[in-house]
């Protein structure tokens, strides 16, 4: 990933916008932060985070006009929040917490004309920063006409605590200052730089006119020289004079230190934001009031009414997504860390199982605000890491052998339809409803060849969408031309797929076939006549994630469930917002236990019992244990009515040897070809109990790497044995994977009590 792809991904992100309080704060104050803290009966807490951005909180606590309660988004669904009540209340009971650090001495002279809290604000940042800062009023005492506002609002005390803060970081103040035009002139070349308090009562007397400072820098004609605050006529708020005073500040070091003073700066005070904040669940609440308005808020009433903020932040897509829930990320982290984790040269790339689970479905995009790429990147990472042999082939290994085999001379096949040379449609159920319930891709290949002319043939493989899931685009090229040089040699038939990724895989990556949904062209021809169990029951229809942009192939399923008198209910995460179960981007290889949870989400979205329409959908939610159908199930219904809800999941071991048999089984009934000897191996009978199937189902172990450890072990004879218990223990590695058993020679074949593989290969000591 290039740099600037990064900072473009980074910007699309929102997550790290300002919330809308803080954006319309000129001072940017934590509001967010400080309500959870109140919310939470935190009051040091609350006041830290008052202290951390607001100078002088004694004093602005007490009196901020709270520019932000505008843009309270709580106002939409309620009352806005009381800000500057719980800001007087968290001041007023709660001492400073939090001193902010102060740099060494620098060069660099300030003097400020004016005691008002412009010119306070000011001089306490430059003074932090560690330039020397000197205030000249008039007055006896600073404030300016902050002294104004009454004991009741601001007491006094708690503006002399401000000098005390101002001399605890070397500002001067020189009280009762006489100023006349020949000590003004001397004082503006004696300093480096020099700030104006509108608020100071002299100011209209002043050699130098500051009624129109930059906007931006507030900068005056004369260089080094600048203007802000003031009350009243003026219409400044006591917190624009923060602001001004902030800002200055900030222009004043930029100009000591010769760079520009406008530069960069768009961000500063109140600002738009992009943040994007659901709020369409959310119940309105009005205001919570202190029982005593003279006395303020008591800690818990503070409490109730923070409690009302909404914490204001998008994280749309990470509500929604396992995978991002998983890896506690939203994508402008997971960007960072993607492009760190490729940055590696030397050293562990801790983000591969990250990179590696993503499931690819494009749910998270379609939710975000602004369409955050987030599959699109993840698939390219792992591409550019296939091609730069960083990535590690053990996260999709399994996933590709299984698509080998379903290409394989055991499970693929293509034919005409008996009796036919040419194929003007084409049946392509895809390998994994061949592998779940491969009577049911007989069923239906039998009914488009009543209902269809000019012939129907069939195709049994994979898309090989594994292959681009899993970054091997040169293995994905080559798959996808060898399917399509055998449609274009069999005469460019109509595809008729039955596979959501199929169709989808076939639609984007060879635009130049013919597809359709099987869904469609059911609808059209019918169901076929027949008995069927009672449907009264309602069910959820579970969209898989492949046909989120097919809103066609949608309604079709759901004309063709209306057709068979079901009662079907949508639940809100249907359609173009569905859940992907585990299987796309092959997560549920990366990573078994996340794949678990995400076909776990899909099924809770729903109480009720479910109907898929893809076999991993079906097979992976009724693996998470729940009540699922198959939408064929109940076009094509079995022998005796059983309840298609109670089909159990095969498995890893027995989808291929569903597709084994489905080959074998079509050639024998519908061509009369007779299909090959099983392999030595696969004479081999194993005993396997329930509970070790279901450790290989999540060691990705088949029974038939079992039988070919088992084959190779008692061949060779290498195996250990316990003389106790007469068990044996072997492995061998057939490809790439070493597989081990622990098992029981009996007379009916073999006891399998144990099974465990690693993905590794260790190299050869070279021998001199």
């Amino acid at each position: 990933m290039e740099q600037q792809l990064l900072r473009t991904l980074e910007a699309t992100c929102i997550q790290e916008e300002l919330p809308f309080c803080t954006a319309a704060c000129p001072l940017h104050v934590d509001v967010r932060g400080f309500m959870a803290c109140l919310a939470k009966g935190d009051e040091r807490g609350a006041r830290r985070v008052l202290d951390r951005t607001m100078p002088f909180a004694d004093i602005v606590g007490r009196i901020c006009d709270e520019p932000c309660r505008q843009a309270c988004k709580r106002s939409e669904v309620g009352d806005p929040l009381a800000v500057a009540a719980l800001e007087r209340h968290c001041v007023t009971s709660t001492a400073a917490v939090l001193k902010l650090t102060k740099l060494p001495d620098r060069e660099g002279k300030v003097v400020f004309f004016g005691s008002g809290l412009a010119s306070m604000t000011a001089a306490l940042d430059l003074a932090r920063k560690g330039r020397s800062a000197t205030i000249l009023t008039t007055e006896r005492e600073i404030g300016g006409s902050l002294r104004r506002l009454g004991e009741e609002r601001l007491p006094l005390a708690v503006l002399d605590a401000a000098v005390e803060q101002l001399g605890s970081y070397g500002v001067n103040i020189i009280f009762d200052c006489q100023m006349d035009a020949e000590f003004i002139e001397y004082t503006l070349n004696f300093y480096d730089a020099v700030f104006m308090d509108r608020d100071w009562s002299a100011i209209d007397d002043f050699c130098l006119d500051c009624r129109h400072p930059n906007p931006l820098s507030l900068a005056v004609a004369r260089p080094g020289c600048f203007t802000g605050g003031g009350t009243g006529p003026n219409g400044y708020s006591v917190i624009r004079q923060v602001e001004e005073g902030r800002r200055a500040a900030l222009s004043i070091e930029r100009y000591l230190q010769k760079v520009s003073l406008t530069a960069g700066r768009e961000r500063e005070g109140a600002c738009a934001t992009r943040l994007f904040t659901d709020i369409t669940s959310i119940e309105p609440l009005s205001v919570i009031a202190p029982a005593d308005p003279a006395a303020g808020y008591t800690v818990e009433e503070a409490a109730r009414e923070a409690a009302r903020c909404l914490q204001c932040q998008c994280l749309e897509c990470v509500k929604q997504c396992a995978f991002l829930q998983a890896f506690k990320e939203y994508p402008k982290t997971l960007v960072r860390k993607i492009y760190n984790n490729q940055a590696v040269v030397q050293g562990t790339r801790t983000a591969n199982t990250m990179i590696n689970s993503c499931s690819l479905c494009g749910q998270c995009t379609l939710i975000c605000p602004h369409q955050f790429p987030m599959a699109e990147v993840c698939v390219t990472t792992r591409q550019s890491m296939v091609l730069d042999a960083t990535m590690p082939p053990s996260a999709h290994e399994f996933a590709l052998q299984d698509m080998a085999f379903s290409l394989g001379s055991e499970a693929a096949m293509l034919r005409h339809q008996p009796g036919k040379s040419s194929s003007r449609f084409l049946f392509y159920p895809g390998c994994q409803l061949a592998g779940s319930a491969p009577d049911l891709v007989e069923k239906t290949y039998l009914h488009l060849t009543r209902h269809l002319h000019d012939g129907v043939g069939l195709m049994l493989g994979c898309c090989g969408i594994p292959a681009h899931w899993s970054g091997r685009q040169e293995l994905f090229a080559a798959t996808m031309e060898e399917f399509c040089t055998a449609i274009q040699e069999n005469g460019n038939p109509l595809i008729i797929t039955a596979c959501s990724s199929c169709y989808v895989t076939f639609k984007e990556f060879a635009p130049q076939l013919q597809i359709r949904s099987l869904w469609q062209i059911l609808e059209e021809i019918g169901l076929p006549a027949g008995k069927r169990a009672p449907l009264s029951q309602p069910m959820t229809i579970h969209d898989p994630c492949g046909v989120r942009k097919e809103p066609e192939i949608r309604a079709s399923v759901r004309n063709i469930a209306g057709q068979l008198g079901m009662n079907v209910a949508e639940q809100p995460f249907s359609g173009e917002l569905t859940d992907c179960c585990g299987f796309g981007g092959l997560m549920q290889f990366a990573n078994g236990p996340l794949g678990e949870q995400a076909a776990e989400r899909k099924a809770r979205r729903s109480s009720l019992d479910s109907l898929a329409y893809c076999a991993m959908c079906r097979d992976n939610l009724a693996a998470s244990g729940h009540r699922v159908a198959h939408l064929l199930d109940y076009c094509f219904p079995g022998e005796g009515l059983a309840d298609p809800l109670l089909r159990p999941n095969p498995g890893f071991s027995g989808r291929h040897e569903n597709r084994a048999r489905l080959k074998a089984q079509l050639l024998a009934s519908l061509w009369q070809e007779t299909s090959a000897l099983p392999l030595e191996h696969k004479r081999i009978a194993l005993d396997i109990a329930p509970q070790v199937r279901e450790l290989m189902e999540k060691r990705l172990i088949l029974e038939e790497d079992l039988q070919k450890v088992l084959l190779h072990a008692e061949l060779s004879g290498r195996f250990l044995e316990d003389p106790h218990t007469g068990h044996r223990l072997a492995n061998h590695r057939p490809v790439r994977v070493t597989y081990w058993a622990e098992y029981e020679v009996r007379d009916s074949g073999y006891r399998v009590y144990n099974a465990y593989s690693h993905r590794m290969i260790l190299p050869e000591r070279k021998t001199a």
